[in-house]
């Protein structure tokens, strides 16, 4: 990552009056004070200190404090610390905060400096931001402690954070190192968003070439959760006469607008959106907010490396996320659809590995979810200690017509299905899934290798693996595809596969070729039928 000079004039906040015995308000403009302009601010002292409202930071800023050093809100208020710029969309450049820990103590509101900032820590339009040695410990339900939009250079390093809400919110940006964190949230530890809800989009863009490493994701409660959000979307071109609903998006005249209407509207539209700035209703109903101006369709989230982490809650690890619609009908429009009905297969994923990494839970979790589109998938030297977790899920109501998924050099502790998780009248073993049916879909299947349910392809290799247990099962339905070019773990049931001649795979009982005349075990004991004759 390129480093910038950082201004050598340092200037100490006590001198300024911020102090741990000082009043939020003094605190506040103290701070302010010594922050404006940028340069090296450190805070030396030890302490609880008292905040009641944002402060802004300058580009070449350094803010460094010694460990000890808390900010406490005693307010109602939103973000702690933002980029001045994001007031007015310029960009601040190399930015630094060393050692800082935030105590929420409880106090919470929505964005009114930022439309959609809502976190403790919020970052738009911002270069060369490094965030290091940062807690937060006791975050609540309604902002996120980190969120970040339109950025590049990312670098946030030893980082613990822990509450109600998601962990870190990167949406927009490029060029990302994240490592040594320790997180225990509600939800998404990671969010890697391409759009959003309308209550919390700043902007859209693709998000690509992010590195997250040595970090332990610890259970939350007994939520079944997801790790890392990956979360794309696309739109069409404005057309007077078709049906918007809240959180749609709309190209018109190189803009891009998104409904923010409340969640359940739905309206035909007969007024095209054209201003620049702001929102407007028209006679149709519809608000219009104007996101930004745009020559693109949709977004992407690519080259997404995660190494070296440790996976313990329970639920979606990396997970591409989309809103099918009968789940849209079924909640009147109240969550976010990231597709204009159409598009669905326009944005996506690609580039996505996870290497050496363990997943621990004592619950069910997918490494791999797919909702939406995942162009390929790579898992490497990976530790499964969780004989109630499936490697690759793709949903049946997923949007994905392909995916390409290398599983290699990994170690699998137990292969055997487990019990049963869930039973007739079982619910109370069931982990906190809100009550939705697509985490309850993965629940049930948890503990397979592969399952394809949405009609699609999925084409693997599998090689250099270890494993203890009689063998592997996969689940294939709704004509979906799933082959193994290679694979060298044993499959229960080779006949649900949908193989091309010259492939070859492992069955119970030893090795088999994929010949003209159907499965044929190595050894010569006997032959497998085509598929699908009997």
């Amino acid at each position: 990552m390129k480093t910038y000079p950082v201004p050598e004039a340092g200037k100490n906040a006590g001198s300024y009056g911020f102090s741990p015995q000082a009043s939020a308000d003094i605190n506040v403009a103290a701070l302010q004070a010594a922050l404006d302009g940028g340069g090296i601010i450190t805070i030396g002292k030890p302490g609880v200190y008292d905040l009641n409202n944002t402060v802004f930071l300058d580009s070449n800023t350094k803010l460094i404090c010694a460990p000890g050093v808390i900010f406490r809100k005693v307010a109602p208020y939103c973000n702690v610390l933002i980029n001045r710029g994001a007031l007015t969309k310029e960009y601040n450049e190399n930015i630094t905060i060393d050692g800082l820990e935030i105590s929420v103590n409880g106090q919470e509101a929505m964005p009114t400096l930022v439309y959609g900032l809502r976190a403790q820590l919020g970052f738009f339009y911002v270069k060369n931001l490094t965030i290091r040695n940062f807690t937060c410990a006791d975050g609540k339900e309604r902002q996120y402690l980190l969120y970040i939009v339109t950025w590049s250079n990312l670098l946030i390093e030893n980082v613990r954070l822990a509450g109600d809400k998601d962990g870190i919110k990167l949406n927009n940006g490029h060029d990302a190192i994240i490592r040594n964190l320790d997180l225990t949230t509600y939800d998404d530890g990671l969010s890697l968003c391409g759009t959003d809800y309308p209550s919390t989009l700043l902007e859209v863009g693709d998000v690509y070439n992010v590195c997250y490493s040595n970090v332990t994701d610890h259970q939350y409660k007994n939520i079944f959760g997801r790790t890392c959000l990956i979360y794309t979307g696309s739109w069409a071109d404005y057309k007077k006469g078709n049906r918007y609903d809240s959180g749609d998006f709309c190209l018109n005249q190189g803009k891009l607008y998104q409904v923010i209407n409340d969640p359940c509207f739905s309206a035909v539209s007969s007024t095209a959106p054209v201003q620049e700035s702001g929102i407007v209703t028209s006679a149709d109903k519809i608000s219009w907010r104007f996101i930004q101006p745009c020559d693109f369709y949709q977004t992407n989230v690519y080259n997404v490396t995660f190494d070296n982490c440790i996976f313990e809650k329970s639920g979606n690890i990396v997970a591409s996320w989309i809103v099918p619609v009968w789940m849209w009908k079924e909640y009147g429009g109240g969550p976010h659809r990231p597709f204009y009905p159409g598009t669905e297969g326009n944005s996506g994923s690609w580039g996505i590995s996870v290497n050496n990494c363990r997943i621990t839970g004592k619950n069910p979790q997918v490494l791999v979810n797919l909702m939406g589109n995942m162009k390929d998938v790579t898992i490497n030297g990976c530790f499964f200690n969780n004989p109630r977790c499936t490697v690759i899920n793709v949903d049946q109501d997923s949007v994905n017509q392909e995916l390409i998924a290398s599983i290699n050099c990994c170690t699998f502790l137990e292969t055997d299905s487990p019990p049963a998780t869930v039973s007739d009248g079982g619910k109370d073993a069931l982990p906190d899934h809100q009550n939705c049916p697509i985490l309850r879909r993965d629940i049930e299947e948890a503990g397979k290798l592969v399952v394809v349910h949405n009609g699609g392809k999925v084409h693997c290799v599998a090689s250099g693996n270890s494993y203890r247990g009689s063998g592997f099962e996969c689940s294939v339905s709704n004509n979906s595809q799933l082959r193994f070019r290679s694979m060298d773990m044993p499959l229960k049931d080779l006949k649900i596969l949908k193989p091309l001649i010259g492939d070859v795979c492992r069955g119970l009982d030893g090795l088999y070729l994929y010949t003209s005349s159907g499965w044929e075990n190595l050894s010569g004991c006997f032959q497998l039928p085509l598929r699908g004759v009997k």
